[in-house]
């Protein structure tokens, strides 16, 4: 067998969506935990948002926070050390947190530089699957969340790109005249685009909301408020709870975080 044939392929994670606040960077962090803490496996997370880099600030998820923007413009030798860093890493998946305010440049950077063909063919030693996690959320942000979704899909139409969809109803129900996600135009229209759609459970805001916001909000992981001496019981149980939820659907595809020959 040839070496060709023997190598493992990389797993590219790109948390993109055109709107800011609507849960990106819990997402990242999300899939970050469940390597860390539910599968032990190690993986390089990076951060480009250079307005708050808030996935960096999750210090127990060892985040490199890189800048590839100024004055609102791509720094085409920033993406070019952000592709480098990720192609020569010796980690199996890596995360990369996109912030708003980049998401368009860096489109068209991606596009104009050939990157899907640059990450993902097979010529290439370090040739790696792409995944790209969009994040659709309730409330105001759903018309906005929804055009994001439609331009990734546009725009990454290669079958060797795979979108995953994060439904976030934390800000609002994710409805459009009745209609549920499902049921809505723009899944309809990018339905065989889409590999899967996540969504996260829904909590009493009182407790279970109040408990994910403080977490977010100190950014801390549902392991640091487990075992943190400042927590009450309840809502120790309750982090439990919402950390084996969240796994579970990781779980259920579990096969993106691993290697592939």
């Amino acid at each position: 067998m040839s070496e060709t044939e023997n190598k493992k392929l990389k797993n590219f994670h790109f948390i993109l969506q055109g709107k800011g606040g609507v849960g990106k960077t819990t997402c990242a962090s999300f899939i970050a935990q469940y390597l860390k803490d539910h599968l032990q496996k190690e993986y390089l997370a990076i951060d480009t948002d250079q307005v708050n880099a808030s996935f960096a600030s999750f210090k127990a998820l060892n985040v490199e926070a890189l800048n590839i923007m100024e004055n609102n413009q791509i720094l085409p030798r920033g993406w070019d050390t952000l592709l480098e860093k990720i192609i020569n890493s010796d980690k199996s998946n890596i995360i990369i947190d996109n912030g708003a305010s980049s998401f368009v440049p860096l489109i068209a950077y991606a596009i104009e530089n050939d990157m899907v063909d640059l990450l993902t063919s097979e010529e290439n030693s370090y040739a790696g699957n792409i995944f790209i996690h969009v994040v659709i959320a309730g409330g105001e942000g759903l018309s906005h969340t929804l055009a994001g979704l439609n331009m990734i899909c546009e725009k990454f139409n290669q079958d060797n790109v795979m979108i995953i969809v994060w439904l976030n109803e934390f800000l609002g129900s994710i409805e459009q005249a009745g209609r549920q996600f499902k049921d809505i135009d723009e899944y309809k229209k990018n339905k065989s685009r889409i590999f899967t759609v996540i969504k996260i459970p829904t909590y009493t805001s009182d407790t279970f909301g109040k408990d994910i916001s403080d977490m977010l909000s100190k950014n801390r992981t549902f392991s640091e408020m487990i075992v943190s001496p400042s927590v009450n019981i309840a809502s120790r149980h309750r982090y439990k709870k919402v950390q084996k939820e969240i796994f579970t659907l990781l779980n259920n595809i579990n096969d993106i975080f691993e290697e592939s020959e």
